[in-house]
């Protein structure tokens, strides 16, 4: 499987938790493009896997100079933590070009510091005891959380966005590979 070079990315330390090597990533304000479906919209599953056909009919088939990362695109949680903004579900992919076209939808993902881990099955073994699970696992689990908790940092409280990046471009030949992102901050920082 691929290592994530990704063009805007600066990697500054890699920690470790469980044995596994998780990644501490700078990253700047990202514009995504694709398309976005609320939670207070999501009456059941067929909404999200209409989503994810759009998304591919409309935003997978852009040209690849408009990309970021062409060879990766990825499905993003937007949780405002506010009662007065509905969470959210995007399928998107990074793009150097602001889509003017009601067909898409633009999310702007807030730079900083972020921790990424690449989730196969030697990730999931040392974590979880399995081979297989569930990506919502590492979000539910807290598991990235504990890995900056005990490296010195944490879940930056400013920022509400999850992200897991897959390689479309081995789809054909699964598991593909995969990176689920946390935004963090230094544990001592505080933003209140």
């Amino acid at each position: 499987m691929p290592t994530l070079n990704h063009p805007l990315e600066k990697l500054l330390k890699t920690i470790t938790y469980k044995g596994v090597p998780f990644e501490v990533v700078e990253r700047p304000d990202v514009l995504w493009v694709g398309c976005i479906d609320y939670a207070n919209n999501n009456k059941d599953e067929s909404d999200i896997n209409s989503m994810l056909k759009r998304y591919q009919r409309l935003v997978a088939s852009a040209p690849k100079q408009e990309r970021i990362n062409p060879d990766w695109d990825a499905s993003i949680s937007i949780n405002y933590g506010n009662k007065n903004k509905p969470n959210g579900l995007m399928f998107a992919q990074e793009t150097y070009v602001g889509k003017q076209d009601e067909r898409y939808d633009l999310f702007t993902q807030p730079g900083g510091l972020w921790l990424r881990v690449l989730c196969n099955k030697e990730t999931n073994l040392a974590i979880f005891g399995e081979e297989e699970t569930e990506l919502w696992k590492y979000f539910a689990c807290n598991v990235l959380q504990e890995a900056a908790k005990e490296n010195g940092y944490k879940e930056n409280p400013d920022v509400h966005v999850g992200i897991e990046y897959h390689c479309h471009a081995e789809y054909a030949t699964p598991p593909h590979s995969c990176y689920i992102y946390i935004p963090i901050c230094i544990a001592s920082a505080t933003s209140e």
